[in-house]
């Protein structure tokens, strides 16, 4: 693994004198953009200094039980030449690019993500594929610059922990992300609470859009790819569901039988379609190389695209068009 002390105690002198800094998110958050702002954010305000978190959509229902009172500005809201800084933490091509250019030369740009970016352009760049997601990079950046890790940081990094890794199921998973959990654990993370507030409280809305993924999933006998849609009414009927909701339900088409790999479509805006890739070690596929022809990118195991156009049914099958 790649030593980031360097880049790390850039880190640290950047927060420690910057009087105001602005985080941002990606959009349609899930639980590791979000917990990896909170920590972030959290770690600011205890030394004394403004942190805003920015995001293109307002703070998800997911985790209000968790941060009670967390709210997210959408950019429209925020003055950037106000902030001395801003750090984008998982979020580097999924909503943060839409502002990068509006930021001036002035202010000190830091990038932190786990996927995989080509010529990210930054002041301070700390992207790691190794590791399962960015608040475990956020964690062992804490560690580094001996950080006190309150409840409230512990409970929020351990949040992105287990929502990048499936409660520490996914092949992105290695021992040093057991040990990184475990610590937050000891720290007073609040694990059963993230357990029954995000990953187990599963709405029927929730139920009903896995039921309709599973239901209209197809496999494709010459490739072993199973791939269904969830289509822009599904999304409206069924109460905007989270990206958690969302990813789960990739996660569990790949769990088919026979299937090498997933793909679940979604309408994300009208003109807007994501797809959602899922494999496992043993199956021999790497899903980012499907994603970065695309436009995407990700993990060999979890990776993720977006294009424009709508889904529609056929007589062939679910298309984007």
């Amino acid at each position: 693994m790649r030593d980031y002390s360097s880049e790390f105690r850039s880190l640290s002198y950047v927060i420690r004198n910057a009087e105001r800094i602005l985080l941002f998110t990606h959009t349609r958050p899930d639980s590791d953009t979000v917990g990896s702002n909170i920590a972030l954010q959290e770690y600011i305000v205890s030394l004394g200094k403004t942190a805003d978190i920015a995001c293109f959509d307002s703070f998800p229902e997911f985790a209000q039980a968790l941060f009670p009172g967390t709210h997210f500005y959408n950019p429209s809201e925020v003055d950037l030449d106000s902030y001395d800084a801003v750090i984008a933490s998982d979020s580097v091509n999924r909503g943060f690019h839409l502002i990068q250019d509006k930021i001036s030369d002035t202010k000190i740009v830091v990038l932190i993500d786990h996927h995989p970016i080509d010529n990210p352009e930054a002041d301070i760049v700390i992207i790691n594929t190794g590791y399962s997601s960015a608040a475990e990079i956020i964690f062992h950046y804490f560690k580094s610059a001996n950080v006190h890790i309150s409840h409230r940081m512990a409970t929020a990094l351990l949040l992105g922990i287990l929502g990048d890794t499936g409660n520490l199921q996914h092949s992105s998973t290695t021992t040093e992300t057991f040990a990184s959990a475990a610590s937050l654990i000891r720290s007073g993370a609040q694990l059963p609470k993230i357990t029954t507030s995000v990953f187990s409280n599963n709405k029927i809305s929730t139920l009903r859009l896995w039921g309709r993924a599973l239901s209209r999933a197809k496999i494709n006998p010459s490739n072993g790819m199973i791939y269904s849609a969830i289509t822009e009414g599904d999304i409206q009927e069924l109460g905007n569901p989270s990206t958690e909701e969302l990813y789960i339900a990739s996660a569990l088409l790949n769990n088919v039988p026979d299937a090498k790999f997933s793909l679940l479509f979604y309408q994300i805006t009208p003109n807007s379609v994501r797809g959602s890739l899922r494999t496992e070690p043993h199956k021999g596929i790497d899903v980012s190389n499907i994603a970065k022809s695309l436009g995407g990118g990700g993990h060999k195991y979890a990776s993720g695209f977006e294009i424009s156009g709508k889904i529609v049914e056929t007589q062939n099958g679910w298309e984007v068009r």
